[in-house]
């Protein structure tokens, strides 16, 4: 179902969202010791707030824009766990839950990219932050249906390409540096390509939602979906190894995918044209992606996790589901991450507490052995997926035997909350 669009009124009110009184009030989080994330005092210490109207609109700003800020990081975090629940269905035969948790995982992207951005998504009321922290209204319309179409309206909006993408590395660069090494004058085309095509397709999360109604509330024996387990090892390989901290495998694909998707704004087709501007690019980058690779002469496939979730057919595949909303939490972490360091803090200081006790809690790690480092975090999983690979050998296929040879494997794979902490806290 396509998503119905913002109406002029409520364009022109996304348009103020700013970032500054965000970035204020996580500036604060520094003064004290989190959690909690809200302040002391603060009317709906739990993030929700009263849905009638009258009592939303009594709300004073300062307390809304404050419960908004840390939505950012927050639904970031929720968004991650949500994978990982995800892929422990797939892993259990149960595609459908898998595919109802992944839907649920790519609804809080979208909720932290909108909110580290200033704009507050509730039940039925939802606003806008501008830069002296006011609150302007947009229509009353579901959490749902107001998330996608709004997320789609401001990946239009002059400076959104440059949020999405700045956090995106590669060998500690950002992406934005050679897409302006190649086009100084970049266009709004590949922020709203980002939405549209590129696995961010936001569009397409509203069709997951209607695929989400499906698994959730049918009987799912009448519509069996049934993935195989070699399959999802398969899966599960290729999906952590492009999540994997400091990596440039996904990386180099995004950014030859940036760079083609300006090139077609401008009505060109061929990079080859603009081989003169790869010498300006950072000697980081250019060691890490070749001027061969970006004009598709080397490896010219883009990568599977991509290929995944610009995968649009339906009904829905839970892999697909499954690498939309990681892209888009990609994109949330690195936004949240943002704001936290404009805002002047140092989260793996700041939160050292939280992050700390968050991974006990989640049994990521025991006490006192938190990692040391990102790297770790990554090791824990790449040694958990070796040894499901190793244990697979000779299984026969069925599920029993699959899920029984790499049960001691299974809790460290599907604990994606580990990527939460790496992007958000290194």
């Amino acid at each position: 179902m396509p998503v119905n669009p913002l109406c002029l009124q409520d364009q022109a009110t996304l348009a103020k969202a700013d970032v500054t009184a965000i970035r204020n009030v996580l500036a604060s989080l520094g003064a004290r010791n989190v959690p909690p994330w809200l302040r002391p005092g603060h009317p709906y210490p739990d993030g929700g707030v009263p849905n009638g109207e009258a009592a939303f609109a009594a709300i004073p700003s300062t307390d809304l824009v404050e419960t908004i800020a840390v939505r950012g990081p927050l639904h970031a975090i929720d968004g991650w766990g949500y994978i990982g629940r995800s892929l422990n269905s797939l892993i259990s035969g149960n595609a459908h839950t898998a595919r109802h948790l992944a839907y649920y995982a790519e609804l809080r992207g979208a909720l932290s990219i909108l909110a580290s951005s200033g704009i507050g998504i509730f039940n039925r009321r939802n606003v806008v932050v501008d830069a002296a922290g006011a609150v302007h209204a947009l229509q009353t319309r579901p959490t749902h249906d107001m998330c996608w179409a709004a997320i789609l309206g401001w990946a239009q909006l002059s400076g959104s390409l440059e949020r999405m993408v700045a956090p995106i590395t590669i060998a500690g660069v950002s992406l934005v540096e050679p897409l302006r090494d190649f086009f100084p004058a970049s266009s709004a085309a590949v922020a709203t390509y980002l939405m549209r095509e590129w696995g961010f397709d936001l569009e397409q999360g509203s069709q997951d939602k209607e695929e989400r109604n499906w698994s959730s509330y049918h009987p799912t024996a009448l519509s069996p979906f049934v993935t195989d387990p070699v399959g999802d090892l398969h899966f599960l390989e290729m999906f952590w190894s492009a999540l994997r901290p400091n990596g440039i495998a996904l990386e180099r694909d995004l950014l030859r995918i940036l760079l083609e998707v300006e090139l077609h704004s401008l009505d060109e087709t061929m990079l080859a044209d603009r081989s003169d501007r790869y010498a300006y690019v950072d000697d980081r980058i250019r060691a890490a992606v070749s001027f061969e690779f970006l004009t598709r002469v080397d490896d010219p496939d883009d990568h599977p996790f991509l290929i995944r979730a610009s995968d649009q057919k339906l009904p829905a595949h839970p892999y697909a589901m499954l690498c939309r909303a990681a892209l888009l939490l990609r994109i949330a972490t690195g936004m949240a991450e943002a704001n936290l360091i404009a805002a002047g803090l140092q989260p793996a200081i700041h939160f050292d507490h939280w992050w700390r006790e968050f991974g006990i809690q989640h049994g990521l790690w025991a006490p006192p052995f938190e990692p040391g480092s990102s790297q770790e975090l990554w090791e824990d999983v790449s040694i958990a997926l070796e040894d499901a690979v190793t244990a697979t050998n000779g299984i026969n296929g069925h599920r029993h035997g699959w899920t029984a040879a790499i049960a001691s494997s299974v809790a460290r794979i599907c604990e994606t909350e580990r990527v939460a902490l790496w992007g958000l806290f290194r």
